[in-house]
This record gives C-alpha cells, sequence and structure tokens, in this order.
C-alpha cells in the first residue's frame, strides 16, 4: 500500500510538470469515442432480453424463418352492434388506410377480409367474407350468420357479444420486405443468411403509424385500443427516450448543487460535471462502436454514471482543497490528494466494477450490457478523475478558501467525529442491534419471489395497459404462444389419425380453466375442416377432419387453387412441419411455467412419440426472460460479494478485517430484498439489480473508512484516534458522495415505469443505509475487532 501510495504522489508530480499534454491526449480520444454517439439505438423488445446463442431464441428464430412473425399489433374496436353498416363501412375504411399506410406489414387480417370457405355444387370457394359489400338488409344478415356461424371467428375477430372485432397487423419477418416475402413459407430459403430479422425500430414504427391512423377514427360509437407485446414494447420505448433525458438533466442539476454546498467553488462544480459528462459520453460512445443498443435496463446508465463518477471526484477534490487551502501549492496538493486518495479512490472504482462486472456473464442480455459498459465507465471515469482532473486544476486559475467556509467544513467534521466516539462507546450494544436488524430481514428476504410483468411497470393511465386489458376481457387473449408439430418426414401431415389428434389436442386445450386459459388455438385442421364441410354441401356434420388419408392431400389441392395463401402460414413446403398458435391473456411470466409445462405434458399424451414437438413464440422467451433472470440474479450476488471480500482483504491487508469490513455493506442489501417483501414490492429486472449495485457502491464508503483507518493504525494511533483521524480526513467526503449517490438513485422517482421508480426508491434508500452503516456500525465492529490491546 505504501509503494502504490508513493507511486501515485509521483505520478501527481509529472502531471503538474505536463498538464496541458495530457488534457490534449484525453480529450481526443474521448471525442473519438463521443463520435460514435448518433449510430445509438433503443431495443426494447422481447428477443433483446436474452443473448444471441440461447437455445430458445434459437428456436423462436428458426421458427420465424419458416412461418414469419408470431407477434401482432391488435386493434381493438368496440361498438353497440358490429353488424351495422355505419359501423362496417368505417371498419373498411380504417382496415384499408392500415394495409395502405402501416410500414413493414405482411399481412392484415379483420372482419373485412377474414377467410370464408364455402361450397358452391362441385365448387370450393374460398373468398373474403365481405367479399361482396352487403347491399340490402338481408345480404346483410346473411354475412352476420355466416360469422356467427364461423368457430374460428369466436374469441379472434368476435367477442361473444358481437360489441367488439378485431384487426390485427402481421409484421415482415425480414427488413426491406415488402408484403409475403418469398422466403418464407413455400419459397426458396437459400439467401436467408443475408437477410435482417425486422428491427425493434422497425416494428416500433408500425405501432406509431397504426396509432396516428386509429386515432382518426376513435369516436364515442368507435372505442379504439391498440394491444398486444408490440404496443407494450413500444410504450417502453417511448418512456426510456423520455425518461433518460429527464434524468441526465436531474442528475446535472442536483451534482452541481450540491457540489457546491460541499465546496463553496465554482471550479469545484464545474470541473467534476465536466469529468463525469466526458466520461458518460465516452462510455455511450463505447456501447454505439459496439453496436450495443440502449435496453430497459440500460437506461439507467447515464444517471447512473454521472452520480457514480462524481463521487470519485469529491474523495479527490476534498483532499486537493484542503491541501491547497492550507498550504497554496496546487502541484503538492496535486501530489498529496494523489498519495492520500488516489488508491482508495482507485479501490473504490474497482470494487464498483467488481459489482457490476458479476452482471456481465448474466443470462439476461441486457443485463449483462448493463454490467459490462457500466463498469468500463466507472473505469472511464477513474482514469479521467486521476489524470484528467489534477491536469486541468494545474492549468484553470484557483484561489485559496475563505476562513469562514473552512470553519463551516470543521463543523461537518466534529459532527461525524462524535457520531463514531458514540459508536466506539457503545460498541456491544450497536452490534448486537445489526445483528438482530440482519436476522429480521434475512428472514424477510428469503420470502421474496420473482416476477417478470412489464405490463405492470406501465401507468394505470397507460393506453396499452388498458387495451391489453380490454382485449383480454372481451376476446379472452392477447399474446400468442406457437407449437409447432414435426412429423420428421415429407408429406407427413397427409396422416387423418395425426390431423385429427391436432384437432383434439386444440379442443382439450380450450377446455382448459386452471390459472390461465386458452382462448383460441388453430392450426391446419381448421382449414381442412372448412374444406371438407364446404365440399358436402356446407353441412355442419361435417366439420370435420376426414378419415380417408388419399382425400387429404385432394382438399389441400383445391384450397391451394382457390388462390388462397393462407396454409403458408400453418405448414411449410413438405408438408412435414404444422404450426399451432395458441392466443393467450397476458400474465406474469411465472404463471406461463406451469401453463407451458402443462401443455407440454397434454401434447405429449395426445401425440406421443411419433411427432417433435417445440413450443416457441413470445411467451417462452418471456418465461425464459424470468428463469434466466433469477439464475443471473443469485450468481451476481455471489460474484459481487466474493469479488468485493477478495479486493479488500488485498487492501487491507487482512482476512478477518477485510471479511469484517464486508458487514456493513451486506447488511443494505438483506434490509432492502427484505423490506421489498414487507411492502409488496416485486423483486423485478431492475430491483434484483439492486444487490449486486449496493453492494459495489456502498464498499466505496468502507474502503475509503477502512483505507484511513488501517493508515492511522499503521502509524501507531489507537482505535478511537484512527477512527477520529478517519473521519476527520474523509468522513465529511463520505456524506457528500452518499448524498449525491443516493439522489442521483431518488431522481428515477419521476420515471414513467413503475420498475425503475420501485429500484431508484429501494437503491437510493440503501446507500443510505450503507454510511450509516460505515460510521455507526463499522466503528463499533473494529472495536470488538481488536479489543483492548492497542497502542495509545
Amino acid at each position: 500500500r505504501t509503494k502504490t501510495e508513493s507511486s501515485l504522489e509521483k505520478m501527481g508530480e509529472k502531471i503538474s510538470l505536463h498538464p496541458k499534454k495530457i488534457i490534449f491526449i484525453i480529450l481526443a480520444l474521448s471525442l473519438l469515442l463521443i463520435s460514435n454517439l448518433p449510430t445509438i439505438t433503443i431495443d426494447t423488445s422481447t428477443e433483446g432480453f436474452l443473448h444471441e446463442n440461447d437455445p430458445t431464441l434459437i428456436r423462436y428464430e428458426k421458427f420465424k424463418k419458416q412461418f414469419g412473425q408470431d407477434e401482432m399489433i391488435m386493434i381493438g374496436i368496440k361498438t353497440k352492434n358490429i353488424f351495422d353498416i355505419d359501423f362496417l363501412t368505417k371498419l373498411k375504411e380504417l382496415h384499408n388506410e392500415l394495409e395502405n399506410t402501416v410500414p413493414h406489414l405482411n399481412d392484415i387480417t379483420s372482419l373485412i377480409n377474414a377467410r370464408n370457405t364455402r361450397g358452391e355444387g362441385d365448387v370450393l370457394v374460398v373468398e373474403d367474407l365481405f367479399e361482396n359489400w352487403p347491399e340490402t338488409e338481408e345480404d346483410l344478415e346473411s354475412i352476420k350468420q355466416r360469422a356467427m356461424q364461423n368457430v374460428l371467428y369466436k374469441n379472434l375477430l368476435l367477442n361473444e357479444q358481437m360489441t367488439l372485432t378485431a384487426i390485427m397487423l402481421e409484421p415482415n419477418a425480414y427488413e426491406g420486405s415488402s408484403g409475403t416475402d418469398d422466403l418464407e413459407g413455400f419459397g426458396d430459403e437459400t439467401s436467408e443468411e443475408d437477410l435482417e430479422f425486422l428491427r425493434d425500430s422497425s416494428k416500433s414504427k408500425m405501432v406509431r403509424t397504426a396509432d396516428e391512423i386509429v386515432q382518426k377514427f376513435k369516436a364515442d360509437d368507435f372505442e379504439v385500443y391498440i394491444a398486444g407485446s408490440l404496443a407494450i414494447n413500444d410504450f417502453i420505448k417511448r418512456s426510456i427516450q423520455k425518461d433518460i433525458q429527464i434524468f441526465i438533466k436531474l442528475s446535472i442539476l442536483m451534482i452541481a448543487i450540491f457540489l457546491y454546498i460541499v465546496f463553496r467553488r465554482l471550479t469545484a462544480v464545474l470541473l467534476p460535471l465536466f469529468i463525469v459528462i466526458l466520461s458518460l459520453l465516452s462510455t455511450i460512445g463505447v456501447m454505439a462502436l459496439s453496436q450495443t443498443p440502449i435496453t430497459i435496463p440500460t437506461q439507467i446508465l447515464p444517471s447512473f454514471l454521472l452520480a457514480v463518477g462524481v463521487g470519485a471526484a469529491v474523495h479527490l477534490l476534498a483532499m486537493f482543497f484542503k491541501h491547497f487551502n492550507e498550504h497554496g501549492s496546487k502541484a503538492k496538493a496535486i501530489s498529496f490528494s494523489l498519495g492520500h486518495s488516489g488508491l482508495a479512490i482507485a479501490m473504490t472504482s474497482l470494487t464498483t466494477a467488481a459489482g457490476l462486472l458479476s452482471f456481465s456473464t448474466a443470462e439476461v442480455a441486457p443485463i449483462a450490457d448493463l454490467g459490462i459498459f457500466a463498469a468500463a465507465g466507472v473505469m472511464i471515469a477513474l482514469v479521467n478523475t486521476l489524470v484528467l482532473l489534477p491536469a486541468i486544476l494545474m492549468v484553470v486559475p484557483l484561489k485559496q478558501a475563505k476562513s469562514k467556509a473552512i470553519e463551516k467544513a470543521t463543523k461537518m467534521d466534529n459532527f461525524l467525529k462524535n457520531i463514531a466516539v458514540f459508536s466506539l462507546h457503545h460498541a456491544k450494544s450497536i452490534v448486537a442491534l445489526g445483528f438482530i436488524i440482519f436476522i429480521v430481514f434475512v428472514y424477510f428476504a428469503s420470502e421474496i419471489k420473482f416476477k417478470h410483468d412489464p405490463l405492470l411497470w406501465h401507468p394505470d393511465n397507460s393506453n396499452a395497459k388498458i387495451a391489453t386489458y380490454t382485449i383480454d376481457k372481451e376476446l379472452k387473449g392477447s399474446v400468442t404462444m406457437e407449437v409447432l408439430i414435426d412429423t420428421k418426414q415429407d408429406n407427413g401431415l397427409y396422416d387423418a389419425q395425426l390431423l385429427q389428434k391436432i384437432d383434439g389436442l386444440r379442443k382439450k386445450l380450450e377446455e382448459v380453466n386452471h390459472s390461465y386459459s386458452v382462448a383460441k388455438a388453430w392450426s391446419v385442421a381448421e382449414v381442412l375442416k372448412e374444406i371438407h364441410k364446404a365440399l358436402h354441401k356446407n353441412q355442419d356434420e361435417y366439420y370435420a377432419i376426414t378419415d380417408n388419408n388419399a382425400l387429404i392431400p385432394q382438399e389441400i389441392l383445391l384450397f391451394e387453387n382457390s388462390g388462397s395463401d393462407d396454409l403458408e402460414d400453418l405448414v411449410d413446403a413438405s408438408f412435414s412441419q404444422a404450426r399451432m398458435t395458441l392466443k393467450l391473456p397476458w400474465m406474469e411470466a411465472s404463471e406461463y411455467t406451469n401453463m407451458i409445462i402443462e401443455i407440454q405434458n397434454l401434447m405429449q399424451e395426445e401425440l406421443g412419440d411419433e411427432v417433435e414437438v417445440v413450443i416457441t413464440g413470445m411467451v417462452p422467451l418471456f418465461q425464459r426472460t424470468l428463469v434466466a433472470a433469477m439464475h443471473s440474479m443469485s450468481m451476481s450476488y455471489f460474484m459481487a460479494f466474493f469479488f468485493i471480500s477478495i479486493m479488500m482483504i488485498l487492501l487491507l491487508g487482512s482476512v478477518k478485517v477485510g471479511l469484517v469490513s464486508m458487514i456493513p455493506n451486506v447488511l443494505p442489501v438483506i434490509m432492502s430484498l427484505g423490506f421489498m417483501q414487507m411492502v409488496g414490492m416485486p423483486l423485478d429486472l431492475f430491483t434484483m439489480l439492486v444487490g449486486a449495485i449496493v453492494i459495489g457502491l456502498s464498499v466505496d464508503d468502507t474502503v475509503h473508512f477502512f483505507h484511513n483507518f488501517a493508515r492511522y493504525r499503521h502509524e501507531g494511533l489507537s482505535i478511537e484516534h484512527a477512527v477520529e483521524q478517519t473521519m476527520l480526513g474523509t468522513g465529511r467526503a463520505m456524506v457528500a458522495t452518499t448524498i449525491v449517490l443516493s439522489l442521483g438513485f431518488y431522481i428515477y422517482i419521476f420515471a414513467s415505469l413503475s420498475n425503475l421508480i420501485n429500484f431508484g426508491i429501494i437503491t437510493g434508500s440503501a446507500i443510505i443505509v450503507a454510511l450509516v452503516s460505515d460510521i455507526l456500525l463499522a466503528p463499533a465492529l473494529l472495536k470488538l475487532l481488536y479489543g483492548t490491546k492497542e497502542k495509545s
């Protein structure tokens, strides 16, 4: 430690000799990184939560290559009577404008163009429901009867009361394609590797264009709702775009105010702000350079790095101005501050980075990105603080502080010293109380459950939230799950018995009514039943799968010759794979876990081992995100504690003291998790970050406290004197950085999404608890650790 501190002092001397060169080099490198900022993107897609090599995502992308997108924009239109000619005329206008205007649209389905299969003599007719617009009341009634008798329309295009109908917009599978892509379904797939799946930004453009269109059609008798995962993700994206600007402005304002309160100098406000803003922009530049988008978790990066970065600058400036005010030499003050606090600042940055890097192996991709780039940002801020900031201090003109400012600072130091003295005199009682608090909160923390539900993040007045709940109520579901049934042989679907089993499976799925329900399930079986009925004079009793294997290819050929291309969405080109789509209500991710298990078991019972069944789509991705997040959380907490403990042991030169120093850092984490369980706050993708982040941040003050304490003990001071000198040397900076950090997280209460609000409240509070632990519990632990045998 002594050698390192001496090296840092010498580094300060060199910086004092060549400040302008250092400023030029660092600014040039920073500007090079910042130049990438215009290319940064935002991704809130469900796929974006998983790594590219995740098996669940690989299965999903394989499905999309064959059948296209499963995500849809679902527009619900509510009125008193759907089969009113005025309403239908307006519905047709809306359908046509959406079809002609919404970008990246592969297909649109509504009552206007819903498939209507019927027989006319020996001819199979497959046409739109409104192929011929009704001219009379009799025409309209005839169409209404066909719609009411069509089993497929129920809970898909029509609710039971006939008061709500849906328009479903299916995006293109790939970027740059228009309409039905040749490479999907029956087409040539040789050049798929050159194609890019539809980007999240393109999906958002679809949602926003559709929203602009429906706003023009809204009326009292034409209520419009836009639901589905695409609409939910787009709202989150809009929130991120708006909130990031608010967070950055509030962070800068808050930092500026407290820097002025602490130092009473304009330079002490502007210089740290310049350092942290430069570090932040450089970090975002690195993200843009690596083509890493801003995601739901990484949206906290700007305000996080601003708050964390300024903490290091505060500690350095506190020592710099203390020495400069007493002696008047900037060069000597720089060497002193780097020698005194440089190692502690470096260690706090390393421990914070270690806490963040514990996320780097997370199975949730945006969490891993947060860990990697937040850690990178902390290290960039460290270099700027230890090298660029001293160089700028040498260049800018500074004056020594007035005696009144020094007197006010002394009052704060004495207040903190008195707290530490109180802790030393009541060590046993404080440690005992801390132990009781720890046990109580461990009990509550052990009961907490993980939840993942982006819809709950939305405010109650969110249009996407209202629309999703409305569609779920009226049509029994707003999201889909896909089942791929693979026979492993060409024309394997020309098997009447297998198709009957698939149809039987659909019936059983729609009859399930536990904690979830399947609103609608459909597959190629529905098409074959429609054909079979049409070829038997449209008699309802023939709405079934034929028993004759030889008849199946003939029925399919008739359907294809009718001009419909609907089979492309339901089977592959060789008729070896069939797709079954299940429409489900929006639920919390853990609820889908039991549902998927039950569906898998049911399929195994019905279909046996003769076919391979793969469950994919948005719902399994959603559920996989939950499992990945739970595993990532446990790993990140362990890794953060382990690596930071090792660093503390190395810094303090003692296993025993290093482990004891971790107690004040673990307590805030346990209290945070326990408090969340007490008040019913969910542990989600954001609040799960609290543990590793708080350990990484709270240990900063612990490092400064124990580092300075160890220095004074090494000089031969008693425990009491060592603690007092530690408080006089670094106590004020600890309080200042804690205030800045906690407020840096409390600003999230202005967020649009509740998960971010919860994260800000819990993390900000935990950092305050960590400070109290450092100045109250840490001295008591040291007193009990060293006992009475000490040098006086």
